[in-house]
């Protein structure tokens, strides 16, 4: 097991701290753009719930694999199942004390993403449930707004809310990528998932339409809505398509030492140019 111990990166993939980093990224930038300050209190608890929910996924997946698993991220859970499940409940416990620290409408609300994360815990345990490429997509849309909306529900125009469906776009689009690239892991590991379902063909199809879908609505919500922090918002939403374009059309580039797991993890990073920019035209 020397790999775990000296492929730090890997390490931080495998406990979805990549993922983490990206979802506060993004939502930092979606407050930004609904012009409101995500408070630490709001941070935190997206960063609980965000772990939580990758790392008991990660944690179910692996528990369902009969002997060692093919991938290095089911591998490393199932050697530090232990560790991973007490960390859970510490979290769990940090989470309920940051809770009396956020807004009244914020606890409302999260306690209903508490409710579906709670029933997807419970569909884990199905080994018929092929549908968790959605089901995440779902939660992790509805993490990264439950601050700025909540914060800026009575300012928010109706062009912005079209901000929320393209989110979940863009997030499915990326998590069906990543079961695009682990078509033949999952397949030996017997692990569900909608690739699998579909099969490779339909799968290809699909996913071809959903990138579509995603970069044809960012271009009608530039039309509708051609100001500068729109546009810009926008045009880094589009290079976040483009790269997971590229990871699609190109994926034999990047298959080794699960390049296209980096790189697609990697483009929640970007919103970090809008935040950047926003703060420097003072948007």
């Amino acid at each position: 097991m020397k790999e775990f111990k000296t492929n730090w990166y890997k390490i931080f993939q495998a406990l979805s701290l990549d993922v983490v980093a990206g979802a506060i990224i993004f939502s930092l930038a979606i407050g930004r753009y609904y012009g409101v300050q995500i408070p630490w209190s709001i941070i935190i608890g997206l960063s609980i719930a965000t772990w939580i929910v990758y790392t008991f996924d990660h944690l179910a997946d692996a528990n369902k694999i009969k002997g060692l698993a093919s991938t290095y991220r089911h591998q490393f859970h199932q050697k530090y199942k232990k560790a991973l499940i007490v960390a859970i409940l510490m979290f769990l416990n940090i989470g309920v004390i940051t809770m009396y620290l956020l807004p009244t409408s914020v606890i409302e609300i999260g306690l209903v993403g508490v409710f579906f994360c709670f029933v997807y815990f419970l569909l884990l345990q199905k080994t018929s449930f092929w549908a968790k490429e959605f089901y995440v997509a779902v939660l992790y849309t509805f993490g990264l707004f439950i601050g700025p909306v909540f914060l800026s529900y009575q300012y928010i125009k109706v062009i912005q809310w079209l901000l929320v469906p393209q989110v979940f776009l863009l997030a499915f689009s990326n998590l069906l990528i990543f079961s695009w690239f682990d078509f033949f892991n999952d397949k030996q590991d017997k692990q569900p998932s909608m690739i699998i379902h579909w099969g490779i063909k339909k799968a290809k199809k699909r996913i071809q339409f959903v990138l579509a879908i995603g970069v044809i609505y960012s271009l009608i919500i530039i039309i509708l809505n051609f100001n500068e922090p729109t546009s810009v918002l926008q045009t880094t939403i589009l290079l976040m398509y483009s790269v997971l374009i590229l990871l699609f059309k190109k994926d034999y580039l990047f298959r080794k030492n699960d390049l296209y797991r980096i790189i697609g993890d990697g483009i929640f990073y970007l919103p970090l140019l809008f935040i950047v920019y926003a703060k420097l035209r003072q948007l």
